[in-house]
């Protein structure tokens, strides 16, 4: 394609600006763009700290914007570690600086559609904005977890309705970038397999294999890697790059490493706070970044640096004043905006401004690796594996510059041969690692240089290719991904199926050293039912509970399971010392905890009597109690979701504290500030990032039921739970769940809506939206007008009587699509409206060659057929009819999945019900307009 170089220039230019900074592209990047633009993508991006590597987002979307054959959706990639994550911030920024040129060659035709960023970060997070269309262009930023579970159709967090959905959009049309390579061997070649494989042995049968739009990898590293062989071409900086003046500056950033070994490990804290506190209490202030391998030891260092500074005021010092943070892991994603927040304020982001008026430090666990470009003054560290020592290394002076010179103090400390069994194995570590760092170019004062150019040098001699092998982490061994399992992770409508296991070790190997997780969640609304002094729990009202009321991005903290276990003892016993007069009182026989599983649906619940037994003192407990509390810390807990009452508390500065003295812990159910006040950037008009609200029920006055909800401007109640009941079992409250009309995905929230909608008028819009989708893909004219079809057709079932009843349709008119009430799910009696859909058309003459996708893509519309789907409640035939008809919907994803492979199938599932949400969006922020004029 012919695009003149300077209007490339000018537009990456412009693109990548910031706060009004002109940023001038770098030679390597126009000379990636020139590679785009022909549809050439290398395997590997290798190029050194501080270039900008996620500038290749701005990369992939000019090119996109001029023609360029490539992936839609861009999938940026870092590990969970990461806390902050700069890869979302730099994605808005694009957003922000897209010209309307570009938003137009893009396919964005109006003010009201912007470029779709989908991520783990505050307001962003879970928008699923990247859903909508899947012609359009979309960035979705997550984790190796996040995005490889959903790959996988496994999705941690999502319902398996939903799983084929995300699964298709993220196995086809779709550009992978993962950022620290290095750092996940078995997640890189997990994706290696799929880029190969998907048009082979994992995709379609070879006498039915259509090619699919594109799915691609490549992986970003700052090592020196030499993955020609594993990853295609990699990309490079050549001579002519590095003759540049600012690439030149930030290749040769002065970095002294000084190595300082020690004996005794109780030392280790003390020595990295006494060489943090020399660095910032020099002749000027600056700013020091301290990397801790062990959690504990960050704490105690960030304290012990507070003290140091306190007692220089208490003594009259020159430098009484500092600033200080912790930067962990273990800290809840709400409260991670104060932490970015204050990480820019102080300059610790590249590219900031900022000098520092006091001296500042920055104590991080691993947490601070990876995610995030943090670029201090100087640095103290112990001594880790020799990969993170690049990364940490990667950390400091970042952008050089004349006059800057980092130091760099490693606190060593050599592991006894005589204390502890297996110590022979720690001392050849301790040694390999520090070997690794003496091969570094020597200064005359005997330091080390660990500049990103000696670094690359070391690196490229072939001599010290085993030793520094030595040094780094062992790659976990994974397993290889085959067919049977794709297929068995594909049939989401299975809840169990015996060849289906985890998908973590294909994520990320089998990590022997790996602590298990529990992901922690604070809630105010628990799903109990309390029938005078007795409280119960139903396993299938808590699912529907959360179905309806989803765990959120924010709401999460993860931590070590052991860690939480010992957390949630500990609180459970502050809490049951709680008076009768005290608000935050939990009765003993109160659910004070619900475990989820990965797809949030229920496993178990505590009471707070049951979790103070388990945390008294193992000497008095009987056996079957010891047995249950090591399951619960063993079994249980690891990898799940923990829902904890609020009034547990036990939260600081959003990390887990034991002894917190915080009252009730902020929550997303029920804390007006985190549902109005965090905004989603992604929507031109004000969006809550929390897209349901809980409200108490008192009894109605008639005192039949519940009193009726009234919905705010903008939210839909779509659910209520009776939570409460009177001795005699009259109803005396519960809760009512709102859905905000920029949010209702979930089949029950779409069918309410400001005004009803007919059938026919629902119908006709979604397959006019499906239709165009279709095209914009460039499907085959049979495959679109096969889409459009079963668009037609697809809420047919809707029109039965039972359905109707169900959500409340006006008696005149029907059938109706939507409705304006709240129904009552119960009539329904397990009939699923697309089954009926089913039924209806399978009595149609329908073209023979696509036949069976017709009827799938109806059957499956709400991520059922796969391979089941439910035939109760259906009036259309005998119940051996029906129960056949759903025999036949298993035996035709079948051949559809041999057809079409398991992304090709999900992907042509998705077009469908990417219309249809997008057309019962459309027409709930139609009516709120229209009551606004």
């Amino acid at each position: 394609m012919s695009v003149d170089n300077h209007t490339l220039r000018s537009s990456l230019s412009a693109l990548m600006s910031r706060e009004g900074e002109k940023i001038e592209p770098f030679g390597w990047q126009m000379r990636m763009l020139g590679n785009l633009m022909n549809g050439e993508l290398p395997g590997c991006v290798d190029l050194p700290t501080g270039l900008g590597k996620t500038s290749i987002m701005a990369l992939w979307l000019i090119a996109l914007a001029h023609g360029a054959s490539l992936p839609r959706r861009l999938v940026y990639i870092v590990d969970r570690r990461a806390v902050v994550d700069q890869a979302s911030r730099f994605a808005e920024q694009l957003r922000q600086n897209l010209s309307a040129d570009l938003a137009m060659k893009l396919g964005f035709k109006d003010n009201d559609q912007r470029l779709p960023i989908s991520t783990l970060r505050g307001g962003l997070t879970d928008n699923r904005d990247w859903l909508e269309d899947p012609s359009m262009p979309a960035i979705i930023v997550g984790t190796i977890d996040m995005i490889g579970s959903r790959l996988l159709f496994e999705g941690y967090g999502v319902s398996r309705r939903m799983r084929p959905y995300h699964a298709g959009l993220l196995g086809v049309d779709a550009l992978y970038l993962l950022d620290e390579a290095h750092l996940c061997p078995p997640f890189e070649a997990l994706l290696r397999q799929v880029e190969r494989g998907r048009n082979g042995e994992l995709g379609a049968t070879e006498s039915n294999r259509t090619q699919l739009p594109p799915f691609r990898l490549m992986s970003l590293s700052a090592t020196g890697r030499d993955d020609a062989q594993q990853s295609g071409s990699t990309f490079q900086l050549l001579d002519e790059d590095r003759d540049e003046p600012v690439v030149r500056q930030r290749v040769f950033a002065e970095k002294r490493v000084h190595i300082d070994k020690i004996e005794d490990p109780k030392l280790l804290v003390e020595r990295l706070t006494e060489r943090a506190f020399v660095l910032g209490t020099g002749e000027a202030p600056a700013r020091i970044l301290v990397y801790c391998d062990s959690r504990k030891n960050a704490v105690e260092v960030n304290k012990e640096i507070d003290k140091r500074f306190g007692s220089l005021k208490n003594k009259g010092g020159l430098t009484p004043s500092h600033c200080s943070e912790l930067l962990v892991g273990e800290r809840r994603v709400y409260e991670r905006k104060a932490l970015e927040n204050w990480l820019e304020a102080q300059g610790f982001i590249a590219g900031s401004h900022t000098q520092p008026q006091t001296p500042t430090f920055l104590v991080a666990t691993s947490a601070g690796e990876v995610g995030v470009d943090l670029d201090a003054d100087h640095l103290v560290c112990d001594l880790v594996a020799y990969e993170r020592m690049v990364q940490r290394f990667g950390r400091v002076n970042r952008r050089g510059g004349e006059g800057r010179r980092a130091t760099v103090n490693i606190i060593a400390v050599s592991p006894s041969t005589t204390t502890s069994k297996g110590s022979d194995e720690s001392l050849t570590t301790y040694e390999s690692r520090l070997a690794a760092l003496q091969i570094l170019p020597q200064g005359d004062d005997s330091s080390f240089d660990a500049s990103p150019s000696a670094i690359a040098a070391s690196r490229g001699n072939p001599e010290n290719a085993k030793t520094i092998e030595a040094a780094t982490t062992r790659t976990p061994l994974y397993p290889k991904l085959i067919r049977p399992l794709l297929d068995a992770w594909s049939m989401t409508a299975l809840k169990q199926h015996e060849g289906r296991p985890e998908v973590a070790p294909w994520l990320r190997g089998w990590e022997e050293d790996e602590e298990p997780q529990t992901t922690v969640v604070w809630r105010k609304y628990l799903p109990q039912t309390s029938h005078g002094d007795e409280i119960e729990l139903a396993s299938n009202t808590a699912s529907e509970f959360f179905r309806a009321a989803p765990i959120h991005g924010t709401e999460k903290l993860e931590a070590p399971s052991n860690r939480v276990f010992d957390w949630l003892l500990k609180r459970a016993g502050i809490a049951h010392k709680r008076t009768q007069d005290d608000k935050l009182l939990i009765r003993p026989q109160e659910i004070a905890a619900i475990v989820l599983n990965h797809a949030g649906e229920y496993e178990s619940h505590l009471t707070l009597d049951e979790l103070v037994r388990l945390g008294a003192p193992t000497k008095i407990l009987s056996n079957q109690e010891k047995h249950e509390k090591e399951r619960w810390k063993s079994k249980r807990l690891p990898g799940s979701v923990l829902i904890a009452d609020a009034r547990i508390g036990g939260l600081s500065d959003g990390m887990l504290d034991e002894n917190s003295k915080v009252p009730q812990t902020p929550t997303a159910d029920a804390d007006e500030n985190w549902i109005n006040l965090i905004e989603d950037p992604s929507s031109h008009e004000t969006r809550p990032s929390i897209g349901f609200r809980i409200e108490e029920l008192a009894k109605s006055a008639d005192g039949e039921g519940l009193s009726r909800p009234v919905s705010a401007k903008g939210w839909r109640h779509t659910q209520s739970f009776e939570t409460e009941f009177s001795a005699s079992g009259d109803v005396q409250g519960g809760l009512a769940i709102f859905k905000h009309v920029e949010h209702e995905t979930d089949e029950e929230a779409r069918s309410i809506a400001s005004t009803a909608q007919t059938l026919i008028d629902h119908a006709k819009q979604t397959a006019e939206c499906a239709y165009e989708i279709a095209v914009r893909l460039g499907l085959p004219a049979a495959e679109v007008n096969a889409i459009k079809t079963a668009a037609e057709m697809h809420d047919d079932g809707k029109a039965a009587k039972r359905w109707q009843d169900a959500v409340n349709a006006p008696k005149d008119g029907r059938p109706y699509a939507k409705t304006e009430g709240g129904g009552n799910w119960r009539l329904l009696e397990g009939y699923r409206h697309e089954f009926g859909s089913l039924i209806k058309a399978e009595k149609e003459s329908l073209p023979s060659d696509t036949r069976d996708l017709i009827l799938h893509l109806i059957a499956s519309h709400h991520g059922g057929a796969r391979p089941i789907i439910n035939s109760d409640g259906c009036e259309d035939g005998p119940p051996s009819l029906l129960e056949s008809k759903a025999g036949d919907a298993a035996l035709r994803f079948a051949r559809l999945q041999k057809r079409y492979g398991p992304w090709g199938l999900a992907w042509r599932e998705a077009i469908l019900r990417a219309a249809d949400q997008r057309v019962s969006r459309q027409l709930s922020k139609l009516r709120e307009d229209q009551k606004d004029g």
